[in-house]
């Protein structure tokens, strides 16, 4: 990626650490499912050294706050000369308010999955009764004055698409000072098996992510989508996160994704160059035909704040 001149470049250059080995959740649609060995923080952090990395973005399979040895690996790693930590979690650890308080000191930005607004919908995509825990990690993030740091991931799946309006409504009630909600149109990867019942079309998922969208940019609340076509935001194309890459200079999919699969549509479109597209993940569902060839020029789009 290029470097980024504002005061958040770090975001941009950040080595991703897959520190997580187990989980407290069960998600349905999770894609990359716990292999149960981290990599020794110690390799990781001589690595770091070497090359002098200063951000992480602490991940992998799994729930990095799930093992046990959470901290051990933030102070590894900030001997290392790591000074900027982004951490990938399900909020659920952060119902303890003496860990929220001590992970929100060493935490910069908090990546939280949370699929559902409601306990119904959150147990069917995560196979747990852990709604509750999940949204006290949220309120405890607010209460410690670190709202701003919040960047929810709400997977789009078959059991929640419909409720993308009442996920947006959720979220400029509760957490209107977040940072931004990334939604992301679930892969064809790890536990989902290639279900139908797990991977809706994108048309069946478009018109409530249109409304979702709509709602928060209303209430000037920053918001992205990946991993949806471009034709299948017409008119919200500038909330494409590829969209965005695209736009300043960067690859289109960011390093580790599929590429996209080309089809006749793709093959004949304007859009191609700064779209996700399809990937043969999804094609192996529900095929191409609701791809469709579009004329507009990229250039033309308007990004929207993100």
């Amino acid at each position: 990626m290029k470097k980024d001149a504002s005061k958040d470049g770090w975001i941009s250059e950040q080595l991703c650490v897959p520190m997580a080995r187990t989980c407290n959740l069960y998600c349905v649609y999770c894609q990359n499912p716990p292999a149960g060995a981290p990599p020794p923080k110690e390799k990781i952090a001589a690595a770091i050294r070497r090359k002098g990395v200063k951000a992480v973005s602490l991940e992998g399979g799994g729930e990095p706050t799930a093992g046990g040895d959470f901290f051990d690996w933030v102070k590894t790693l900030k001997a290392a000369g790591v000074a900027h930590f982004m951490l990938s979690t399900n909020a659920v650890a952060l119902s303890d308010p003496e860990f929220c308080r001590r992970a929100e000191k060493a935490v910069d930005y908090f990546t939280v999955n949370f699929p559902a607004a409601d306990p119904d919908t959150y147990r069917k995509a995560t196979r747990s009764v852990k709604f509750g825990m999940a949204v006290k990690g949220l309120e405890n993030l607010k209460a410690l004055g670190a709202e701003r740091k919040i960047r929810l991931f709400h997977i789009i799946f078959g059991g929640n698409y419909r409720r993308l309006p009442a996920f947006a409504d959720w979220v400029i009630e509760k957490f209107p000072g977040l940072a931004f909600v990334n939604f992301t149109f679930v892969r064809n990867a790890g536990r989902v098996g290639d279900s139908a019942e797990i991977v809706p079309r994108y048309g069946e998922a478009e018109p409530f992510l249109k409304v979702a969208l709509a709602k928060l940019k209303l209430k000037k609340i920053k918001a992205v989508v990946q991993n949806m076509p471009l034709c299948r935001l017409r008119n919200f194309e500038g909330f494409s996160f590829e969209f965005q890459r695209w736009r300043r200079g960067d690859h289109i999919l960011e390093a580790g994704i599929a590429k996209k699969a080309m089809c006749p549509a793709c093959g004949n479109c304007s859009l191609e160059p700064a779209c996700c597209g399809a990937r043969a993940d999804y094609l192996k569902i529900h095929g191409s035909k609701e791809l469709i060839s579009s004329g507009k020029d990229p250039e033309s789009i308007r990004a929207e704040a993100f």
